[in-house]
């Protein structure tokens, strides 16, 4: 996969298996990634969503190492890391499932560019999830933000 083309720039998470983001409490979750480091590649991570109204965010790194990206935090976050495996990318779309940490469960996201396509992506991706590298639990496992 061509992670440096595809992955930075701002996502919005439109469909999540994630408690936290499932929660009437975190709005508009997005994640925003820059190259930090070509060699080894790493990104720098920036999630951003609204509680109460104030806007939230939780910073850190993003490794690759073989298949996978390692995510460590930022700030008193640094101990925490996370291990996070891209299903499917291309320039509008990115499905991702990441591994528990000792603060979060596992989960899965379905994150995208651009909101105004998230009824043409729910549609394709639950009609053929295989395209997406999914598989139909997984699928109905997602809840869909918008």
């Amino acid at each position: 996969m061509n992670y440096k083309k595809h992955l930075p720039g701002k996502w919005k998470i439109v469909a999540t298996s994630f408690s936290m983001w499932k929660s009437d409490k975190n709005k508009n979750p997005t994640i925003t990634y820059s190259l930090h480091k070509d060699v080894p590649l790493i990104f720098n991570d920036l999630v951003e969503y609204k509680k109460n109204h104030k806007l939230k965010s939780v910073t850190g790194y993003d490794k690759l190492r073989n298949e996978s990206f390692i995510w460590r935090g930022k700030g008193w976050l640094k101990p925490f890391t996370s291990k996070w495996k891209v299903l499917y990318l291309d320039s509008d779309l990115l499905i991702m499932k990441f591994s528990a940490t000792l603060i979060t469960p596992s989960g899965m996201d379905i994150l995208v560019r651009n909101t105004k396509d998230i009824s043409y992506y729910k549609e394709r991706i639950n009609g053929h999830p295989k395209l997406f590298n999914l598989n139909t639990v997984e699928t109905q496992n997602l809840h869909w933000l918008y």
